[in-house]
C-alpha cells in the first residue's frame, strides 16, 4: 500500500504535552488516594494543577445542601474566599454545579453570571475563567474554578480543560471518600459520646460520674491526661484523673493541673492551646507565660480545658492534655464541648441528689438492684432461696433463751438449827461431821445429874403426900387429907414438868438430814444455855442454789423453769435443777439492781457440796435467733423513744 494512507503524524509538542498532563493526572491521582485527609491533600495538589494550567488563581467550593462554600483559595482575594457561601446557580461555580458542565469563559467580567465579590479582587482584574463541576455518581459535591490563564491570549483551552476536568474527577471521588471517612467517623464518636452520656446519666453518684468521664472519654480523643475538677470554696479541686481510682489532692501534679483548670474555668469559654511552642494567640502566649515551666516539666505539648457551668453558675472544668501538639481536631473538640455539657448536666444532678436525705442509702439500695437484675436467673432463685431459708431459720427456730445468773451459791435442802432447851454441860456427842440422822434421833446427851437429883426427890415428897392423904382419910380427917392429896397432885406435875426437862438433855435433830457442823465432838464439855446452837443440819441430796438475776432479765424467769449450771470440780458434768421462787427485793449491791432466784438442785450423788462455784442457766421460755439479736436494741429504742416523746 502507499504511503499516503498512514495516519497523520502528530506535533512532538503536543505529544509531550500530553504525556505531562496524563504524568500530573497519574500524580494528582496518586496523591489523593495516599491518605482520606482530604483537607491536608487539597492545598498541594491544587497548586500543582494551577501551575499545570497556567492560572494565576482559583478556588475549590463544596456543595452543602442547596450552597456552596469555598474550601481553598489560592492567588488574590484568597482570603477573603475562603469560607463564603454562594448558592446553586449562582456565578461561574455554582452555574456548573447546577448544570454539572464546564464551562469557559473568555471574557468574564462581561458574562451574567460574574460575581463581583467573588470574581474581582482590588489587586487582579478577571479575565479569562474555567469552571467545571465535581460529580459523583451523578451527585455534586463541589465545583472548581481557576482565573487569568498566564499565557499570550490569557485563555483556557481544551488541554486545559481536560487537566481541570480529570482533577475534577479525582478530586470528586476523594472528597467524597472523606466525607464518607468523616461521616463514619462522626458517627463512631457519637456512638461514643452516646456511650459515655448513658453512663454519666444512669448514676446520681458524683464520684461515678467523674470517673466515667475522665476514662470513657479517652474513646474519642487522644489525650495523655484527663482530669475533672470541681469548684470548691476554696477554688477548683481535682476530684477525677483519667487511668487513677484515687486523687491524692496534695501531690504537686495534680496542684499544678488544678491551677491551670482554675485559670481556664476563669476565662469561662472552652480554651484550646495546640502548640505550646508556638502560641498563636494572647490567650495562649499568657497561659504559656503562666504555665509554661509546669508544661515542659510533664511534657505537656497541647491541651483542651472545658469549663463546666449551667444556668446556676460555674461548676468546674474538664481538663485534656496531650504529649503532642495538635492532638484534637475540630471536630473533636466540637464533641469535647458536648460532652462538657453533658458532664455539666450529670455533675449538678448528681450534687442536688447528694443533698437529698438518706441518699446514700438510697444510693445504696438502687446499685443493689442494678447488680440483681444483672444476675443470672439461675443465680437469683438460689439466692432467693438462700435469703427465705435464713429467715426462716431466723424466725421459726426457736429454743429456749438462757439467762446467766451471778453470784451463784449453794446450801442444804431442809436447812434447821439444833439448840438446846436447857443448859447444860456437854456429856456426850453422838454424832459426827457428814452423819446421817433422821428425824428426832438423838444428836448430844447433856449432863443430866441434877435433873435426875431433883426430879427423884420430888417424886419421894410426893409419895410421902400420897401416905400423908391416906392416913388422914383412915382417921377420918378430910381437911387434911384434901391438903396433902393436893399436895401430892402438885408434886406429880412437878416430876412431870423435871421429866420433860430431863428428856431435854438429849438434843434430838429436829429435821432429817447430815450434820453440816465441823468438828461438833470438839464441844465435849462445853457449858450450853438454852437455845444455844448445838449443830446445824441438813439436806445435801438435793441442794438449794441461789443467784442473782438483772433487772432487765428477771421478767423472763418463772417459777418451774429448768435450770443448768455446772460447777469447776466437775466442768464435764451438767446438773439440773428447777426455780423454785423468785425475791421480791433486790441484793445489796452498787451495780446493776439484780434480784435472788432460788432453784432447787437434785444431788444424788452427792457431787455437788454447798459452798462450791457454779455456772448457772435459767432457761426461759423459746426465742428465735432473730429475737435474740434484736431484743437489747428493740429494749434500748423503745426507752429512747420514751424519753424524747413521752
Amino acid at each position: 500500500m502507499a504511503d499516503g494512507a498512514a495516519a497523520p503524524s502528530v506535533p512532538a509538542d503536543e505529544i509531550r504535552a500530553e504525556l505531562e498532563r496524563l504524568r500530573l493526572q497519574y500524580s494528582i491521582s496518586l496523591e489523593f488516594n495516599s491518605s482520606l485527609d482530604f483537607a491536608e491533600l487539597l492545598p498541594k495538589v491544587f497548586d500543582s494543577v494551577l501551575t499545570a494550567v497556567g492560572a494565576q488563581g482559583g478556588s475549590i467550593w463544596i456543595a452543602e445542601g442547596d450552597a456552596l462554600r469555598c474550601q481553598l483559595a489560592l492567588g488574590a482575594a484568597s482570603q477573603k474566599l475562603v469560607g463564603t457561601t454562594l448558592p446553586v446557580g449562582t456565578g461561574f461555580v455554582g452555574d456548573v454545579a447546577r448544570r454539572q458542565r464546564t464551562t469557559i469563559v473568555t471574557d468574564a467580567m462581561s458574562d451574567v453570571r460574574f460575581q463581583e465579590r467573588i470574581d474581582r479582587s482590588s489587586t487582579m482584574v478577571t479575565l479569562g475563567v474555567m469552571a467545571t463541576p465535581m460529580v459523583v455518581k451523578g451527585v455534586t459535591v463541589g465545583a472548581i474554578q481557576v482565573m487569568n490563564k498566564v499565557g499570550d491570549d490569557g485563555i483556557f483551552d481544551g488541554h486545559d480543560r481536560e487537566l481541570l476536568e480529570g482533577l475534577a474527577a479525582s478530586a470528586a471521588v476523594a472528597l467524597r471518600n472523606a466525607q464518607l471517612v468523616a461521616a463514619e467517623r462522626r458517627a463512631k464518636d457519637l456512638a461514643v459520646l452516646l456511650e459515655i452520656s448513658r453512663e454519666i446519666t444512669s448514676t446520681l453518684d458524683l464520684d461515678r460520674v467523674l470517673l466515667s468521664v475522665v476514662n470513657l472519654a479517652s474513646r474519642a480523643f487522644p489525650f495523655d491526661q484527663g482530669a475533672i475538677g470541681l469548684l470548691e470554696k476554696r477554688g477548683i479541686e481535682i476530684r477525677a484523673i483519667g487511668g487513677h481510682e484515687t486523687v491524692d489532692r496534695k501531690a504537686e501534679p495534680v496542684r499544678r493541673l488544678a491551677a491551670r483548670g482554675a485559670w481556664a474555668a476563669d476565662r469561662g469559654e472552652s480554651f484550646y492551646i495546640a502548640d505550646r511552642g508556638h502560641p498563636a494567640t494572647e490567650a495562649e502566649r499568657a497561659f504559656v507565660a503562666a504555665f509554661g515551666r509546669d508544661l515542659e516539666a510533664e511534657e505537656i505539648e497541647s491541651g483542651l480545658y472545658l469549663p463546666l457551668r449551667d444556668e446556676e453558675g460555674r461548676l468546674g472544668v474538664v481538663v485534656f492534655e496531650s504529649k503532642r501538639p495538635s492532638f484534637v481536631d475540630a471536630l473533636q473538640r466540637e464533641l469535647a464541648q458536648i460532652l462538657a455539657n453533658q458532664t455539666s448536666v450529670a455533675v449538678r444532678n448528681a450534687q442536688l441528689y447528694a443533698q437529698v436525705p438518706l441518699v446514700d442509702a438510697l444510693g445504696a439500695l438502687a446499685a443493689k438492684r442494678r447488680a440483681w437484675m444483672q444476675l443470672p436467673r439461675r443465680r437469683q432463685q438460689v439466692y432467693v432461696a438462700a435469703t427465705v431459708g435464713t429467715v426462716a431459720a431466723l424466725t421459726l427456730v426457736r429454743w429456749p433463751l438462757r439467762v446467766s445468773g451471778t453470784n451463784p451459791a449453794f446450801r442444804p435442802a431442809g436447812y434447821a438449827e439444833a439448840r438446846t432447851l436447857v443448859p447444860g454441860i456437854i456429856e456426850r456427842v453422838l454424832v459426827r461431821e457428814g452423819t446421817a440422822v433422821t428425824r428426832g434421833a438423838p444428836l448430844v446427851q447433856l449432863r443430866d445429874v441434877e435433873q435426875r437429883a431433883a426430879r427423884e426427890a420430888t417424886a419421894a415428897e410426893a409419895a410421902v403426900a400420897e401416905r400423908a392423904a391416906a392416913a388422914a382419910a383412915s382417921r377420918n380427917d378430910p381437911a387434911e387429907e384434901r391438903l396433902q392429896r393436893t399436895r401430892a397432885q402438885g408434886l406429880r406435875q412437878e416430876v412431870a414438868l423435871l421429866d420433860a426437862q430431863l428428856a431435854a438433855t438429849t438434843v434430838r435433830a429436829p429435821v432429817s438430814g447430815v450434820v453440816l457442823t465441823a468438828r461438833p465432838e470438839e464441844r465435849l464439855g462445853a457449858r450450853l444455855e438454852g437455845g444455844d446452837l448445838v449443830v446445824t443440819l441438813g439436806r445435801t441430796d438435793t441442794l438449794e442454789l441461789e443467784f442473782g438475776v438483772p433487772q432487765r432479765e428477771i421478767e423472763r424467769v418463772a417459777v418451774g423453769q429448768r435450770v443448768h449450771l455446772r460447777v469447776d470440780a466437775l466442768p464435764q458434768h451438767t446438773f439440773e435443777g428447777l426455780v423454785t421462787s423468785l425475791g421480791q427485793l433486790p441484793r445489796d449491791t452498787t451495780e446493776e439492781v439484780r434480784f435472788p432466784v432460788r432453784a432447787l438442785v437434785p444431788n444424788p450423788g452427792e457431787l455437788l457440796k454447798p459452798g462450791m462455784a457454779a455456772h448457772v442457766k435459767v432457761l426461759t421460755a423459746r426465742t428465735s435467733l432473730a429475737g435474740r439479736l434484736l431484743r437489747g436494741p428493740v429494749r434500748w429504742l423503745r426507752l429512747s423513744w420514751w424519753r424524747v416523746w413521752a
